[in-house]
């Protein structure tokens, strides 16, 4: 619990929560730029939005296969990633 506090203070001094509200709009350039808990956070807040989320890993772990992804295709968009690389449901 410790942990989550601190990562939570963290993120609130580093500001990451205003880029997590446009992460909509983001390419994968400006995503890869981020330390790896702007990742998850950006990932967490457009996970939050997306209605099969409960399907999807944990914000870490999508986080890790949104960057692999990413790092081929840098004018992708995050959330096509997002798309792509999350757990097909039928």
């Amino acid at each position: 619990m410790k942990r989550v506090l601190i990562a939570a203070a963290l993120l609130i001094v580093s500001g990451l929560p205003a880029i997590a509200k446009t992460s909509s709009d983001m390419e994968c350039s400006v995503y890869m730029a981020m330390n790896e808990a702007g990742q998850t956070a950006t990932v967490n807040s457009m996970r939050s939005k997306m209605p099969s989320a409960h399907k999807m890993p944990s914000s870490h772990g999508m986080a890790k296969k949104v960057a692999a992804s990413c790092k081929d295709h840098p004018g992708m968009m995050v959330h096509e990633v997002m798309e792509n690389v999350m757990p097909r449901t039928r």
